[in-house]
């Protein structure tokens, strides 16, 4: 994930009533394969986990030990949770790098596909802001 946006912005859309808030993607992968040719699954509220703001007082089925023992789809799915307790943030914060068409609001690049920093995704959507980022990043001070 990348990023462009501020932080405190997205902490500010979170549902206070909510257990967690995330972007609610209607989304079923177009391939059936992704990065490093690993199988794409398809399932019930796809990468609505990868993007999450918890109200933690409101989120006490979330022990260690149910954590350490769920299985990880239960996790994805948010199991623990009713669907009335998950608040909804702008897509804008959870952008699906080449499954969404190309805007100039996305706020978060997720790369969900493959990112730039796998040589067979180096000219995906938004990698000259990837590479704009890393060389920021490892600029000397």
């Amino acid at each position: 994930m990348l990023f462009l946006g501020d932080v405190v912005e997205l902490f500010g859309e979170a549902d206070p009533e909510k257990a967690v808030s995330v972007v609610k993607h209607d989304y079923v992968p177009k391939a059936t394969r992704k990065f490093l040719n690993q199988t794409q699954t398809t399932y019930e509220k796809k990468n609505w986990s990868s993007v999450m703001l918890f109200n933690n007082s409101d989120c006490g089925k979330l022990t260690l030990d149910y954590v350490a023992g769920a299985p990880g789809l239960d996790l994805h799915q948010f199991k623990w949770l009713d669907d009335d307790q998950i608040g909804e943030l702008h897509p804008k914060w959870n952008f699906l790098v080449g499954e969404y068409p190309k805007s100039s609001c996305a706020l978060n690049l997720h790369y969900t596909l493959g990112g730039p920093y796998f040589e067979e995704f180096a000219d995906c959507e938004y990698a000259e802001e990837w590479m704009a980022a890393l060389a920021k990043a490892s600029a000397p001070m």
